[in-house]
């Protein structure tokens, strides 16, 4: 696993897959930078997380054909019941598709919203990743389940 300073480029990145699915996808959908590459010096994962809004879940699979010839493959809720989830592996791109209304979209857009401009937030999960990193160098699970109390924290603000 590794963990990068954050990137100017990641904005771009996901701009150009943003283009990418919106001209591949059939139907009405809202798309979203979410995650860590989405905040301005937070540390991530060289990872660009999307986040996809639609009218009706069930019609994500009619686009997926077109989904797969841009590089994407589906795996389905992938453990978060009402999700669609697609990867990237040739630009590790993580695509999550909620239907309009699911709880999931307002904790990830509102997670964005607290950290962007937050430095003193910004800082501490810095820290927090980047002790962590060392501690479990390649244990992608322990490194998540511990650093998964901040991400609770943050949602109590909201």
């Amino acid at each position: 696993m590794y963990l990068y300073p954050h990137k100017d480029e990641w904005q771009t990145e996901f701009k150009n897959e943003r283009a990418l699915i919106l001209a591949h996808y059939d139907g009405n959908i809202d798309i979203f930078h979410i995650g860590s590459t989405a905040i301005k010096g937070l540390y991530a994962k060289d990872c660009i997380d999307i986040l996809a809004i639609v009218d009706n879940i069930s019609h994500t699979s009619s686009s997926g054909q077109n989904l797969s010839r841009i590089g994407y493959t589906a795996r389905g809720e992938y453990g978060i019941p009402g999700r669609a989830y697609y990867a990237k592996n040739q630009r590790k791109v993580h695509l999550h598709i909620f239907q309009f209304g699911d709880v999931n979209i307002k904790k990830h857009l509102d997670f964005v919203r607290v950290m962007k401009g937050n430095k003193g937030l910004i800082s501490e999960l810095n820290q927090l990743k980047q002790t962590l990193h060392s501690k479990y160098p390649n244990d992608k699970e322990a490194y998540q389940n511990e650093k998964a109390f901040f991400y609770t924290r943050i949602v109590k603000i909201l």
